[in-house]
């Protein structure tokens, strides 16, 4: 009774001595794993880092290289040369304007001469064309009743003709001039009479010019000359008529500076 109740015993003692080799091999399975997965993520991460580095290298090679000293100067030619035709191009539209402006000028001057003649004032209103002005010269009593700066009604309309074309080529025109002559009669006992006749004309035909034309103002002054300007002397009435006048100065835009 007694030895198989120690024979049991032992058994038991033996089945319990065993034991640890479960957890033993319990350990080294999860060690496995975890080693496993380490070196999975590890693999993982290399294979990122490579990627990288490729990208990296890829854009790098096919960066352009950094520019040597004669790269630079050979850029700065080349700046300056598109400068040089930007600013050629740029003279060459400032003269082809300033030139059509110098032909529409000169077809201005035939206009007038065109719608003078048609008028049949030929003889009383002249025409002088300078380089950058067209100079329009009202004779005597052509526009004015004697010793009056009031205008003649019906005689204004070759004024109105005048205007109009001028008006067409407002862009062009820098300035306009309006003067005031009057002539020596040999009696000069009220000089101030000549002064205010001269002006007064001035006044009334740029008045005109401004309410009737459109003309810009801005543009326009005017200067009375009394009879200290003569064209001709004063020693026969023919002559003092020539000196009894009224000018209108057209002056053309300046030519942009090339």
């Amino acid at each position: 009774m007694t030895r198989r109740k120690g024979g049991k015993e032992g058994e038991k003692e033996k089945d319990s001595s065993e034991r640890w080799l479960l957890t033993y091999s319990d350990m080294m399975n999860n060690l496995l794993i975890l080693f496993m997965v380490l070196y999975a993520m590890s693999v993982i991460d290399m294979a990122k880092f490579e990627a990288l580095a490729n990208e990296l290298k890829n854009a790098l090679s096919t960066s352009e290289a950094p520019m040597t000293d004669k790269d630079l100067s050979q850029e700065y030619k080349e700046l300056a040369a598109s400068k040089d035709v930007a600013d050629t191009a740029s003279q060459m539209a400032a003269q082809e304007a300033a030139q059509q402006g110098t032909d529409q000028f000169d077809q201005v001057y035939e206009k007038l001469q065109e719608k003078i003649q048609e008028s049949g004032y030929q003889e009383q209103i002249t025409l002088e064309k300078g380089d950058n002005y067209i100079k329009i010269k009202f004779g005597d009593n052509v526009l004015f009743y004697p010793d009056s700066p009031a205008m003649k009604t019906d005689e204004v309309q070759v004024l109105k003709i005048i205007g109009d074309i001028l008006y067409s080529i407002n862009p062009l025109i820098q300035s306009i001039e309006i003067a005031g002559h009057t002539a020596t009669t040999g009696n000069q006992t009220d000089s101030s009479f000549s002064w205010e006749l001269s002006s007064g004309r001035a006044i009334a035909v740029l008045d005109y010019l401004v309410h009737n034309c459109s003309l810009p103002e801005a543009k326009m002054y005017i200067s009375g000359f009394s009879r200290y300007h003569p064209v001709a002397s004063n020693e026969s009435e023919e002559s003092r008529k020539l000196n009894r006048r009224v000018e209108i100065k057209i002056t053309r835009v300046e030519k942009a500076a090339s």
